[in-house]
């Protein structure tokens, strides 16, 4: 799996983490599930990489259906610029 895409996974002592691929350490841990995967998802977003959601029982959702709901970057068209 290429190293630009992060994970929510289940913490084994309780809870979630984000973490990049490859990473030693998680970037961030939470309670709850719902909290990790929305900073996954900003953090993903704004480091342009796939992020890739994990269940408890360990398996995931497939990449482009975990940023399918990411905010895209908006183009300006050539009328709008200045």
């Amino acid at each position: 799996m290429p190293s630009s895409t992060h994970h929510v996974t289940p913490n084994p002592k309780g809870g979630w983490s984000v973490h990049r691929h490859g990473g030693k350490r998680a970037s961030r841990h939470f309670a709850t599930k719902k909290a990790a995967e929305a900073y996954g998802r900003q953090v993903s977003f704004n480091q342009q990489t796939v992020l890739i959601i994990h269940h408890e029982d360990g398996s995931r959702t497939a990449p482009n259906e975990a940023s399918a709901d990411r905010p895209k970057a908006r183009r300006q068209s050539s009328t709008q610029r200045h």
